[in-house]
């Protein structure tokens, strides 16, 4: 399947392991890398914004696909590099209500009160669809495998599904083991594969992905580590969520690279994350982070609207 794709992410985000440096918790790691140390910024130099999934038109930035307006995310980031002295950075995010639709409102903690970054950017509408509703066409159908998941063996299907990206000419090639068996409430997440925000199935238990392309090979797993561990957010509010790791390796632009990261969400900041820690080393470089939600309001989505029944 083609996706048309509109901004570029750094070279160091390599297709099927961008989502791991998302913008979901409000926060562009890979900026906070360029201002860790100038050096890294040399390598984290493009804009790092994605855009919608193909099912849906070109917006300028995506994500925050289950907030409804008025929801907003404070996150605390620090970035330790070994070029360079530790970073730390406080921002809100907004969803806010734009004449054009949805936008995003970013601002950085400035000492006093929060700083706007830039203007109000454009945001994708809010979605709702799960991955079965994009309408994507498996291109192999494996055997069932078995996992081990909440200390239960399940039975698994296995499919694969085919995503090209004409514009950098890489591939990139997913799949998903699906519980075929009852398990517990997963909550939303999803990931970014080429630039697109694909909804993870609510029975996924584990993703392979593998990119290849122009000086580009990397390969990735993704699983659940966990299914419900505590994390505190402030004395007043602790969630119970949902963590998982993902690991890449791989070479970029000719040089080794290896991203490990751990990601924790909840239903009570459905399809973001209140959690992340990363650690990426690209040849000789090592970039270590963490972003932590510190507050959060949600508001829900409204329900669409539907005509009346004819009389």
């Amino acid at each position: 399947m083609k996706f048309p794709l509109g901004r570029t992410f750094s070279n160091l985000v390599i297709g099927s392991a961008v989502f791991i440096f998302g913008t979901t918790l409000g926060i562009d790691l890979l900026a906070f890398c360029c201002e860790a140390t100038a050096a890294v910024s040399l390598i984290f130099a493009s804009p790092c914004r994605a855009d919608a999934p193909a099912t849906q038109p070109i917006h300028t930035g995506s994500g925050y696909r289950l907030l409804g307006n008025g929801s907003w995310i404070i996150t605390q980031a620090t970035i330790n590099s070994s070029t360079g002295i530790p970073t730390h950075i406080k921002r809100k995010v907004a969803v806010t209500t734009q004449p054009a639709g949805r936008g995003l409102e970013e601002a950085r903690w400035a000492g006093t009160d929060y700083q706007p970054t830039g203007p109000i950017q454009p945001l994708a509408p809010a979605d709702t669809r799960a991955f079965d509703d994009l309408g994507l066409t498996p291109q192999t159908t494996l055997p069932d495998q078995t996992l081990i998941f909440n200390r239960r063996r399940h039975l698994c299907s296995v499919t694969q599904y085919l995503f090209r990206n004409d514009a950098d000419g890489k591939t990139t090639l997913l799949t998903l083991y699906r519980a075929k068996s009852e398990i517990p409430k997963i909550p939303p997440r999803s990931m970014l594969i080429a630039g697109h925000d694909i909804p993870l199935p609510a029975d996924a238990l584990q993703a392979e992905f593998t990119t290849e392309g122009p000086r580009t090979s990397t390969k990735g797993t993704r699983r659940i580590l966990a299914m419900a561990s505590p994390l505190k957010i402030s004395d007043s509010k602790t969630c119970i969520c949902l963590v998982e790791s993902t690991q890449t390796q791989g070479t970029t632009n000719d040089k080794p690279v290896s991203i490990t990261s751990r990601e924790w969400f909840c239903d009570e900041l459905p399809g973001e994350k209140l959690r992340a820690q990363t650690s990426t080393s690209i040849g000789s470089i090592r970039v270590e982070s963490e972003v932590n939600v510190v507050e959060f309001s949600v508001t829900p989505i409204a329900p669409p609207s539907t005509p009346a029944a004819a009389r």
